[in-house]
């Protein structure tokens, strides 16, 4: 198989022991089963976001971060925030990763590697305690948060010159961290 350019890059970022922490990182697990996104962009599994994440993004033109973020709104609501510019805004995660999104792209700045446009894609956390499952206001976001990256990138990949992505693909992202509950009411949407 051939990696995607590496000119966009989408991020998942979370810890996946501490329920909707995780989100970005079942988000990424998801979107791996839409070949319309992995054919255009690198997929990452950027975890609690160590150094080591420097290296993955480096010289990427585009970058979405995908995370829960709390923005002081209902659970499972989601966010779009954009960093391209000379003054992004800061982002107050309020998680377990709090200074790595930050860190990542003062690193790459400073670096001389910043992408020309970073997004990010967020959804409100309901629990950030212990546990593996998302709770289910975000397990029922996720579709939400994929219909944003897709548009995110159809955003981007027009400009480009590249194919449109319209929707998303059925049921095939579910991820075992869905709640039984979850799953059941989005197969009869």
């Amino acid at each position: 198989m051939i990696d995607p350019p590496r000119n966009i890059a989408i991020v998942g970022v979370g810890n996946l022991l501490l329920s909707d922490d995780g989100a970005g990182v079942h988000a990424i697990r998801g979107l791996r089963r839409d070949s319309r996104v992995g054919s255009v962009a690198r997929l990452i599994d950027g975890g609690v976001v160590g150094t080591n994440l420097l290296a993955e993004v480096c010289g990427c033109e585009r970058l979405l971060i995908v995370d829960a973020v709390d923005a002081g709104l209902p659970p499972g609501a989601t966010v779009r925030m954009d960093f391209s510019g000379p003054d992004p805004p800061r982002i107050d995660t309020r998680n377990t990763h709090q200074l790595g999104i930050p860190g990542l792209l003062d690193d790459l700045r400073l670096l001389g590697q910043a992408p020309r446009q970073v997004v990010l894609v967020g959804v409100q956390p309901a629990a950030m305690g212990w546990g593996t499952e998302l709770s289910p206001e975000v397990a029922g976001a996720l579709p939400v948060v994929f219909a944003e990256v897709v548009r995110q990138l159809d955003r981007w990949t027009s400009a480009g010159g590249a194919a449109n992505f319209k929707g998303t693909q059925g049921a095939e992202w579910w991820d075992a961290a869905l709640p039984r509950a979850a799953r059941e009411t989005l197969e009869k949407e």
